[in-house]
């Protein structure tokens, strides 16, 4: 189609010289822009022209029809020649991956018999192992037996009775006297086994008590943390009531008591608190209270002296085992961080931390700045299996900050990154930092998991999406925002997300999602924008504008065509440079 050509013109007027010269420099315009060729087949070059066929029906509205149906015929062939090229490009593929076949089939055939030698010279190599093994058996079991033999056919031990000279050994006199003394032992033992010692037994009945008595200790451990909460908020609230009438306030007792219960809700027992209410009574007024002060002394004395001498394991479980907890504190920790040499294969801090763990009370983790340390010299060391049987038996105390720890070591061992980042979650979700563990499960690949957790989640914002696309910036994530799932719908509608990413560091992120969207098929893109009711057609007019101003002509090209076929949108100009919305008029 040649808009050049100066014969049949559709009428001689002013105005439609006027509107074929605006034509003609629009053309012109569109391919210095689009650096279009001169000959040969080009697909800018097409979408120019048909932008210009599209222009002169809408000037030309007595040919309109006819002029339609031309445009109908060319968009038809050239859809048919693009179909016909598309489909020999398969053939030429499918022919050659044919004209491929024996050559490859040649190559595996080579592989497969270079494999079966492998396994004929594996299976040769187990059996000679398998007959030395038996080899080797059978020789231990004979040399077995015959020390068995050996030993029986020892004689018996026979000599002169210990403590006894020869002479003595003569004289019945001497032999009466020590047979005497032996009895008198033997007494002595029966009389020591009747009142020092018990059977078995009873010891086995000793720690059947012991342990039921520590879990009831624990239980009751468990109820008096309760209690003290439930007596520090009563507490709150009765000094809030108090302070209330002092004030001589006109607020109601309903409105202030509602405005405090979100405070009291978030009040924690604490370690130092919960001493000093069983302490309450002064160690003076309690005579037992002095002797239980020197036997702590008396006890961390002794853990100074297993230290310093180097038995880092006895002082280990020493402080461990600690009574009332004197020594299970970060300043221990720190002592036993601080060893460079030693003589176990394991470092003296981590056994201390280990012992930690097992040693807690139930319902009692260890506190916040424990936890952090030991979980990071753990890290440290590599010992990651420790670090899995803290998370997964809730001996820690779950902090974000203890979250971000695990999940920054998976750039220090990546051979554990999928163990770090379920661990992370674990965590993230028990503190309540949903977003990070949605970006762990989908750093993991479990988008799809992510996505229900999300949905899911009424507490999840938009914020919080934006903040999982900073961290893991994805186009696939990003559509997986925008697209609806398994009978439910999309957290968020394309043209919401991408007005909202625009002004970011996320723009790319757009543009790309857009451009994936337009190349999914005729129409992809148009239903996408006529079927989003988050967005206005001012918001995408502004995506359009910032496609045009990004040099993405297309694209802004496809959103106006659309925006322009919903009822109240005018059109200035035929220039994309001139294209803006300035009236909706709802019919």
């Amino acid at each position: 189609m040649d808009f050049n050509a100066q014969d049949a013109p559709l009428c001689e007027s002013t105005s439609y010289r006027s509107f074929m010269k605006s034509l003609k420099e629009f053309i012109k315009s569109e391919k210095e822009q689009l650096c279009c060729p001169d000959e040969g087949p080009d697909e800018q070059r097409y979408t120019i022209y048909s932008t210009a066929f599209h222009k002169i029906i809408d000037y030309a509205t007595a040919y309109k029809p006819i002029l339609t149906a031309i445009k109908k015929e060319y968009d038809d062939f050239i859809a048919s020649v693009k179909f016909d090229q598309h489909q020999a490009q398969l053939a030429h593929g499918k022919l050659k991956a044919m004209l491929a076949q024996p050559t490859s089939f040649m190559y595996y055939q080579r592989r497969a018999d270079q494999l079966q030698e492998r396994i004929a010279t594996i299976q040769r190599n187990t059996a000679d192992l398998h007959s030395e093994m038996k080899r080797l058996q059978e020789s231990k079991n004979k040399q077995e037996v015959s020390q068995q033999q050996e030993t029986l056919q020892l004689p018996a031990p026979v000599g002169p009775i210990p403590g006894l000279t020869l002479s003595e050994l003569l004289n019945p006199e001497s032999l009466d006297k020590h047979m005497e003394h032996l009895e008198e032992k033997r007494n002595e033992l029966l009389r020591k086994k009747q009142s020092q010692y018990v059977p078995v037994q009873v010891q086995n009945e000793l720690e059947v008590k012991i342990k039921a008595i520590l879990n009831q200790r624990d239980e009751l451990s468990v109820e008096n943390n309760k209690l003290l909460l439930r007596y520090k908020q009563l507490t709150y609230l009765k000094e809030t009531i108090s302070c209330w009438e002092k004030s001589g306030s006109h607020l109601p007792v309903l409105e202030l008591l509602s405005s405090e219960l979100k405070h009291v809700s978030e009040i924690k027992v604490s370690e130092d608190e919960h001493v000093g209410f069983q302490d309450g009574s002064s160690e003076h007024d309690d005579p037992g209270k002095i002797k239980e002060s020197k036997r702590l002394a008396d006890y961390v004395e002794r853990f100074v002296k297993l230290f310093e001498s180097g038995d880092y394991e006895t002082a280990a479980f020493h402080a461990a085992m600690s009574p009332h907890g004197v020594l299970r504190n970060i300043d221990v920790l720190e002592k036993f961080k601080a060893i460079s040499v030693y003589k176990e294969a394991v470092h003296p801090v981590l056994f201390f931390f280990r012992l930690l763990m097992v040693s807690a009370p139930a319902g009692k983790p260890l506190p916040e700045k424990l936890s952090l340390e030991g979980v990071r010299c753990a890290l440290k060391h590599g010992y990651v299996e420790l670090l899995m049987f803290a998370v997964s038996q809730h001996r820690l105390t779950y902090t974000e900050e203890l979250g971000d720890l695990i999940c920054s070591h998976r750039h220090d061992d990546p051979r554990v990154v999928d163990t770090c980042l379920a661990l992370a979650q674990i965590v993230y979700s028990a503190c309540g930092v949903r977003r990070k563990a949605a970006l762990s499960m989908c750093r993991r690949g479990l988008t799809g998991a992510a996505l229900e957790f999300i949905y899911y989640n009424k507490e999840f914002t938009v914020e919080d999406c934006v903040f999982m696309l900073r961290e893991l910036p994805s186009v696939d994530l990003l559509q997986d925002f925008t697209q609806p799932g398994d009978g439910t719908p999309p957290l968020m509608s394309v043209g919401f997300i991408c007005c909202y990413l625009l002004n970011s560091e996320l723009e790319d992120l757009v543009f790309q999602l857009l451009e994936q969207i337009q190349a999914g098929g005729q129409g992809a893109l148009e239903e996408t924008i006529l079927e989003d009711e988050m967005c206005s057609v001012e918001s995408w007019s502004e995506i359009a504008t910032r496609c045009e101003q990004t040099d993405r002509l297309l694209l802004a090209h496809d959103i106006m065509s659309t925006l322009m076929l919903q009822d109240g949108v005018v059109r200035l100009s035929p220039g994309l440079d001139g294209a803006e919305l300035i009236e909706h008029v709802f019919m």
